[in-house]
């Protein structure tokens, strides 16, 4: 199946096929709890997919880091965006997030 996605995605992008810019980050938790999940932010569209986790739901926090310099040392907070669940399968999307917003997922709230 690899394989196949590989040369898929080869043969688009001969054809001249790509995907806008974006950035995805994964998160992968193996262990004692097991979860993955996949965020992809594209021209001001989050897509927040949850692929696997132990409690069949990912649980999700945005948040916006705020940091400033003091006396030398650079001293930052979060503010809380907001909290949302995904169930396992299932993918959320969001517009109008603040650009460089950050992110925690985990299995159990």
């Amino acid at each position: 199946m690899h394989y196949l996605t590989m040369l898929l995605g080869s043969l688009l992008s001969m054809l001249g096929f790509s995907e806008p810019p974006g950035q995805t980050s994964v998160t992968r938790i193996s262990g004692e709890h097991v979860l993955l999940s996949r965020t992809t932010v594209r021209a001001g569209t989050a897509h927040f997919q949850c692929l696997q986790s132990d409690s069949g739901n990912c649980f999700y926090q945005l948040y916006r880091e705020h940091c400033q310099q003091a006396e030398g040392a650079q001293q930052c907070s979060r503010v809380p965006l907001m909290d949302f669940v995904v169930m396992v399968g299932r993918t959320r999307e969001l517009t109008d997030l603040p650009v460089g917003f950050g992110q925690q997922v985990a299995t159990l709230k």
